[in-house]
């Protein structure tokens, strides 16, 4: 996208697609966790439900495509939230399974589309609290690595170490 950016080429499509995509990956994720058929079929239709709406609003209006799409932005970062809520509330009863991942994507997605929001009205911002908001989502990016980082120490870093 950096590249893009510097050739002054459109990067948002691919910004549309990373959206798209991460939620397709991470449902299809938190899918795979949970154990309760009625869970699995609600992830696998709110899945479906939320491509076709995108479709719809692409086909209705192309143009979206190639913006800043916050409605497309706020359904897909919201669902995943819903998904990891849910597989929180399974994990009340089971065991933590990926539970530190699952906090860092409610606490990463649900910040950075609130700050996704806000950044649409930056336009009549002052430059410094545009920069504000953009470094506070850096820093909620890099904590949600450290989420992810934590995890695997705590799930994977000893077992991969044993014979």
């Amino acid at each position: 996208m950096e590249v893009m950016y510097i050739l002054k080429v459109n990067n948002l499509p691919v910004l549309n697609m990373f959206f798209i995509g991460q939620m397709i990956l991470l449902g299809l994720f938190y899918n795979s966790l949970l154990k309760i058929k009625i869970q699995k079929i609600f992830v696998k239709i709110c899945i479906v439900v939320a491509l076709l709406i995108l479709v719809v609003q692409f086909a209705l209006d192309t143009s979206q495509f190639l913006k800043f799409n916050l409605f497309e932005i706020a359904l897909t970062c919201l669902l995943i939230v819903v998904f990891a809520l849910l597989h929180l509330y399974n994990m009340l009863t089971e065991g933590k399974k990926y539970y530190y991942v699952s906090i860092g994507i409610i606490t990463y997605l649900f910040a950075s589309t609130v700050l996704f929001l806000i950044g649409n009205l930056s336009f009549s911002l002052s430059d410094d609290l545009k920069y504000l908001i953009w470094t506070l989502n850096a820093f909620l990016s890099i904590v949600y690595q450290f989420f992810i980082l934590y995890e695997w120490k705590v799930s994977f870093y000893n077992k991969s170490l044993r014979p």
